[in-house]
């Protein structure tokens, strides 16, 4: 009886294993998305980072996700503003820092400044508007914080 349970026990573990990465799998392809992480460094086709999508130009990390009940965007002709809150288990803070620091000028944002204590602010400037990124990194979850709003200093 003993050898049949942890038999019993045994099967239904390697059943949960392989279904979570078939399941994986499956939202990858559903979303069309690589079930790697991230590209090879040394591939030329490698994709773009997302972006948010009311801005159009502010890269967000493909580790973090999108916390609707905690974010807002204000639109109005000829203005989008808002604060955009996102969330990733064990996602390295100085990964998220060197990620906006290499895609945000990218994207045309100008670097003005950065803090850097526990947590890591950066400011960036573009045209009109201004980008706050707050960087907090927690036991088990980082939290990633952006505001966008009108700048009187412009880009």
């Amino acid at each position: 009886m003993h050898n049949t349970l942890k038999f019993g026990l045994t099967l239904m573990l390697a059943f949960c294993l392989t279904s979570c990465a078939s399941v994986k799998e499956m939202a990858a392809a559903a979303t069309g998305e690589s079930s790697s992480q991230s590209a090879p460094a040394g591939d030329a086709k490698a994709v773009p980072p997302p972006v948010i999508a009311e801005f159009g130009d502010i890269p967000i990390p493909r580790e973090l996700k999108r916390q609707d009940d905690q974010s807002f965007i204000y639109e109005a002709p000829g203005t989008v503003i808002g604060v955009m809150v996102y969330t990733g288990n064990r996602v390295d803070v100085n990964s998220i820092n060197g990620f906006f620091r290499e895609q945000m000028p990218a994207q045309g944002w100008r670097f003005i400044n950065a803090y850097k204590d526990e947590n890591i602010d950066l400011y960036y400037l573009k045209d009109n508007r201004s980008c706050q990124i707050s960087i907090k990194a927690g036991m088990i979850e980082t939290k990633v914080i952006i505001k966008v709003g009108p700048s009187a200093a412009g880009g």
